[in-house]
């Protein structure tokens, strides 16, 4: 598929701002915490056999994510002087900045190798992104502001990667891309709060945390709010936030972990289609609940994760569930 001109220079335009909106942050902040890698995909449902692993919805889901100590200009609405993470009190909070750049696709359930459009069936969908947080947070509670810019349609390059890597793989051509959600620039903004609501020790040792979490999101790519809780059991365990002051900088954590999450979404672009030519879309479900398991582990600076996801019906004609698997790893620097 071609990219007319135009959509060419919106797109260099769209990124060029994110450049400058990322720049002056990254200067404020004075080093690079952590680098996080991590992959959502049906073919990650290990509790499946492989041929009954899923490679349609909610198909792959991809993100490089950047952690570092400061808070950006922009998130300076945290605090008024926010300390940097690199070497707080141990009883203040602390700021950081995280850059995040990712890649979503979405297809159709029981059409991919259908060439036109099927009724009741999802749109071809792609978004391409990059998001900046500002985060202030202390041993035992987050707070946590997001901006978010990307594209859909053809410069989200969903088509090419998902096309190439069926072929590589031998998978069947996925073919209705040529109805893919057409390009649209998308923006959002987010604000989350975590609480660490139970934290018991052994001797010492943290073995159990639940965290309680509540997030808003207002944009032309996703309008909703969520609440849930996640817990985690094992050896060491620390919030998911957790920087080396949290974990009392011991080497070692395993854990064993669940999650509940429910969700109202007044609007989301890769089901309600293009906000300005409408395409293909479906009649949404507004609440939706999704559940996790899972585990991880950290030996020193490397962390490695994975998580069993199950989300509930999104819209009407779509599955009952929809399962994938996300593996993550992560490096920590400070060890």
């Amino acid at each position: 598929m071609r990219v007319a001109r135009p959509r060419l220079i919106c797109v260099a335009w769209l990124l060029l701002t994110a450049m400058v909106a990322g720049a002056a942050p990254l200067a404020h902040a004075q080093g690079l915490r952590d680098v996080r890698v991590a992959d959502d995909n049906g073919q990650f449902d290990f509790w499946l056999p492989p041929p009954q692993r899923p490679d349609v919805e909610f198909t792959n889901g991809a993100r490089l994510h950047l952690s570092f100590d400061g808070a950006p200009v922009w998130g300076r609405w945290l605090t008024e002087r926010p300390p940097s993470c690199a070497a707080p009190r141990a009883d203040a909070s602390c700021a950081s900045t995280e850059l995040e750049i990712g890649q979503e696709m979405y297809t159709p359930a029981n059409a991919i190798t259908q060439a036109e459009p099927q009724r009741g069936a999802r749109p071809y969908a792609g978004f391409l992104y990059t998001s900046l947080t500002a985060r202030l947070a202390t041993a035992r509670r987050s707070d946590a502001i997001a901006a978010e810019v990307g594209v859909t349609g053809a410069p989200s390059l969903a088509e090419k990667i998902q096309t190439a890597w069926h072929r590589l793989i031998g998978y069947p051509r996925p073919l209705g891309w040529s109805h893919q959600i057409p390009f649209m620039a998308g923006a959002m903004l987010s604000a989350t709060h975590q609480q660490e609501l139970v934290h018991l020790t052994v001797s010492g040792l943290p073995v159990l945390s639940v965290v309680p979490q509540a997030t808003a999101s207002l944009g032309n790519v996703l309008t909703g709010a969520r609440a849930g809780a996640e817990g985690r059991l094992g050896y060491g365990v620390a919030p998911p936030w957790a920087t080396t002051r949290e974990t009392g900088g011991r080497l070692v954590e395993v854990y064993a972990l669940a999650a509940v999450r429910g969700e109202y979404i007044a609007y989301q672009l890769v089901l309600d289609g293009h906000t300005t030519r409408p395409a293909q879309s479906v009649s949404r479900v507004p609440w939706v609940t999704q559940y996790e398991f899972g585990g991880g582990m950290r030996l020193g600076g490397v962390e490695v994760e994975y998580r069993g996801v199950t989300r509930s019906r999104e819209y009407a004609t779509g599955p009952a569930a929809h399962t994938y698997g996300t593996i993550a790893l992560g490096v920590r620097s400070g060890w």
